[in-house]
């Protein structure tokens, strides 16, 4: 029997998948998970009908949220992780040397585990890294108790901030008030921030002005994810600035080994966003305030940061 998997309908698109083989499937307390064999793209994570993350090319999404940040820093020793996952951050994370800690929180201890059992390339053994302490609760509840300046970089891979997932919370200024009072006065945040399309950026100009409203200093990045049919947007904040082409790129690049997507040249490339994007997505947003609000839609075919 053809077996076909096809995304919800957003913004009147809605995109099938051609499934091999039905892998697994779970339904937890938070969301659906759905790992299949597809002919395009490999083995898929799907989350309540998203692609979350393909085995083609996870490594383009992995490597652009994490070493555009991680390098820009120079040389991070503590990593908080929001969004556990598929463990692909964390693998990443681990190539930079200088890491000695990294508190790696998900909400969703279910999820965590089927991608442990079906998605072994994806974390690469990271999920056992001695160096990697690894939590399920609630990341409101990591960052409250951390304390301040606990960590020189944090990456947020977390649920796209829709009325039906559990991360709307999460690109609140409350929420980002928190993340700062945890950063290190020398440290970085990455967010994933959703899918840039020039034709509709309400989502990334709500991030952004969300953003803009505690931290002193906001950058976005960009890459492109063929499984996700898009353009998607990282978002870089800090208390200080943070300069975009550092003399020794280069040897910073170099050391993390081989790798997929990431060079010198995709580093600016992917900090250079297009003119058509600079401008509609520096157009003011609302912002975000109380931990509670959700917003009314949803965006791209990502559902949530893996």
């Amino acid at each position: 029997m053809h077996l076909v998997l096809q995304e919800p309908e957003i913004e009147g698109v809605s995109i099938l998948y051609s499934v091999e083989r039905l892998v697994a499937h779970v339904k937890t307390r938070y969301q659906e998970a759905i790992v299949a064999d597809t002919s395009a793209y490999g083995r898929i994570l799907f989350l309540d009908g998203l692609v979350q993350s393909a085995e083609a090319d996870e490594a383009l999404y992995h490597e652009a949220l994490v070493h555009p940040a991680l390098v820009l820093h120079g040389g991070p020793r503590r990593v908080l992780v929001g969004g556990t996952g598929e463990g692909a951050a964390l693998r990443e994370l681990l190539r930079h040397r200088s890491v000695e800690k990294i508190v790696s929180v998900d909400l969703d201890a279910e999820v965590v585990a089927l991608c442990k059992e079906h998605l072994p390339s994806w974390h690469a053994g990271s999920l056992d890294d001695p160096r990697v302490e690894l939590r399920t609760e609630d990341i409101f509840d990591t960052l409250r108790q951390a304390a301040p300046g606990s960590f020189d970089a944090i990456v947020l891979d977390v649920t796209d901030p829709t009325d039906e997932g559990p991360s709307a919370a999460l690109f609140s200024t409350r929420f980002f008030e928190l993340v700062l009072r945890a950063l290190a006065d020398d440290g970085v945040c990455v967010l994933q921030a959703g899918e840039l399309d020039p034709l509709d950026l309400k989502l990334a100009r709500t991030v952004r002005s969300t953003l803009q409203a505690v931290f002193p200093h906001v950058r976005f990045a960009h890459g492109f994810v063929p499984s996700f049919h898009c353009l998607w947007g990282f978002a870089l904040m800090s208390r200080r600035p943070l300069d975009p082409d550092p003399p020794d790129l280069a040897a910073r690049i170099a050391a993390l080994g081989e790798l997929q997507w990431y060079t010198p040249v995709s580093h600016r490339a992917a900090l250079e966003l297009p003119p058509i994007l600079r401008r509609r997505i520096e157009q003011p947003g609302a912002v975000i305030t109380g931990e509670g609000e959700l917003l009314s839609y949803t965006t791209g075919p990502k559902g949530q940061g893996d």
